[in-house]
């Protein structure tokens, strides 16, 4: 046979093959990596059967076999987001990354994965996840928000602003651009830059009063105190929110309890606590079972004054689910709070066994103890809640109050001293020890230079009638009477309005300053008033 008949014979046979295979089923297709869904019987109803929705339509493209890819993307990503939309995590991300491998070149995909990762604190692989996302869309401000974000979180300050510089070229107006370049200026030590921007930020959202707090930092910075205070009197928890409307569409797909329960939840950190009511009460509507929704109630009525209503949800929740901590905790505090009474204990001590590792339950417990008068075991529980978190320094004056009720002042002052050098910033401990040293029982203790010197610096971050009261004792140890009264007068005409049972010891130390020397103040009991 000649070469040119074989190429022909060659040519002939492949034309019959190629429809024989064409008209071949399709392969299914591979699921990389594979989604392991979750049994949806614990689940409300409605959410059940919307998981159930998501699924069959996902099912039904893979069981035909011929779906183009990116209809296999849509369902994948769309149950992905379902799954997201609800807190389970693990087979979202699977659908995520499924979606992503289909439609490559879609930006949805890798910024709802990068959202995902981002939450469960898996920042490498978020911040790879929005790069993604990025090279798919590059004017994406919300993922160059979110990146900045991460990077801030990686401590990179540098990286994150170059990322927040290209977001707030992109849209100029954007106020999360402005509040997160601002925080990342206060990073790289960029005071001017950082009060500007954060300045900008909080004019076009008045209502982000946790700016105030980071503006209080950039004026202390710039060495402007006053302007520090101020800030510092307004700062609040709401902060600004990236425009990010792939996640909004995440909350609009929300049924049941779900819902309320987010919008609940952010009316509270608003501190529009009414609002924040009402939402858990229609969360409770769609679902009477929910610990979570009673629990976030109970917060809510204890800030509208109605603890009895709060108690009421507690007790509620923990016989829906007795070993739940958080209700634990939250009651026991909540009773603690009126009067030490057995219950009170019952349902902390329940708390810090569920909780060994909760430096806040140990606490509370530790102060329950002490109200109690169970000094010896406060004393061990607040050793093991600073132990637990060294930036406690709520825990840590606690501990040396305590001390201090038992007569080791001493070891209250190395306490407080201990406490100030590891956290410097805190007003706290600073004022604690300011006011020991100024008033100690212990006499060779005292140091009212040092005390006056501390006392100084809390009152310029935050001039308040404590504060003020302080500075006397200050300037009472150290033989300057004309100056302790000037500030005792101080600290009662910012108590004008208060009781005077309040007011009536600031009186008589008033008095007995301005007798004149000798005018050292008698010995306190306790940290500040």
């Amino acid at each position: 046979m000649s070469p040119r008949r074989a190429l022909r014979l060659l040519a002939l046979a492949a034309a019959l093959v190629l429809p024989l295979s064409a008209a071949a089923p399709a392969a299914p297709p591979v699921e990389d990596p594979p989604v392991h869904h979750p049994d949806l019987a614990p689940l409300e109803a409605g959410v059940a059967e919307q998981l159930a929705a998501g699924r069959r339509r996902l099912s039904d493209l893979l069981a035909g076999g011929a779906a183009p890819p990116a209809a296999l993307a849509d369902a994948y990503g769309e149950l992905g987001m379902l799954y997201h939309a609800y807190s389970l995590a693990e087979p979202a991300e699977a659908c995520y990354a499924n979606a992503a491998r289909l439609a490559p070149a879609d930006p949805r995909w890798e910024h709802y994965l990068g959202a995902l990762l981002q939450e469960a604190g898996r920042l490498d692989e978020a911040a790879a996840a929005y790069q993604r996302a990025l090279a798919r869309a590059p004017g994406d401000v919300a993922a160059l928000l979110h990146l900045g974000e991460i990077r801030r979180r990686q401590g990179r300050p540098d990286e994150a602003a170059a990322v927040l510089r290209q977001a707030l070229a992109a849209d100029p107006a954007s106020p999360a651009a402005k509040a997160l370049l601002g925080q990342t200026s206060l990073d790289r030590r960029d005071f001017r830059a950082a009060a500007d921007l954060l300045e900008a930020a909080l004019a076009q959202v008045p209502a982000a009063d946790r700016l105030h707090y980071l503006l209080a930092q950039a004026y202390r910075g710039l060495g402007d105190g006053r302007r520090a205070a101020e800030h510092l009197a307004r700062a609040g928890q709401v902060g600004v929110r990236p425009a990010d409307p792939l996640l909004d569409a995440l909350a609009a797909l929300r049924t049941g309890e779900r819902v309320p329960l987010a919008r609940g939840k952010t009316a509270f950190q608003a501190g529009r606590f009414a609002e924040a009511a009402q939402q858990f009460r229609l969360a409770l509507a769609a679902r009477p079972a929910s610990v979570e929704a009673r629990i976030d109630l109970a917060a809510c009525l204890v800030q509208l004054g109605d603890t009895a209503g709060a108690a009421a949800q507690l007790r509620a929740a923990l016989a829906l689910d007795p070993a739940n901590a958080t209700a634990h905790l939250d009651l026991g505090t909540l009773l603690a709070a009126a009067a030490p009474s057995d219950e009170a204990r019952a349902h902390l001590a329940a708390a810090v066994e569920a909780l060994p590792r909760d430096a806040a339950a140990r606490r509370a417990y530790a102060h329950l103890l002490r109200e109690s008068g169970r000094l010896e075991a406060a004393l061990g529980e607040y050793a093991r809640a600073v132990e637990l978190d060294p930036a406690d320094d709520v825990a840590r004056l606690e501990e040396a109050e305590t001390l201090v009720r038992l007569g080791r002042y001493r070891p209250a002052w190395e306490r407080l001293e201990d406490g100030v050098r590891s956290l410097p910033a805190s007003g706290l401990l600073a004022h604690g020890l300011a006011r020991l040293l100024a008033a100690c029982p212990d006499p060779a203790l005292r140091d009212g230079a040092r005390a006056r010197d501390l006392a100084a610096t809390v009152w310029a971050a935050r001039p308040t009638p404590e504060h003020a009261e302080t500075l006397a004792l200050a300037e009472a140890e150290l033989g300057h009477c004309a100056e302790a009264a000037r500030w005792e007068r101080a600290a009662i005409d910012a108590l004008d309005s208060a009781p005077a049972d309040r007011q009536a010891p600031l009186r008589a130390r008033l008095a007995g300053y301005e007798r004149g020397a000798p005018c050292r103040p008698t010995a306190l009991t306790s940290g500040p008033p």
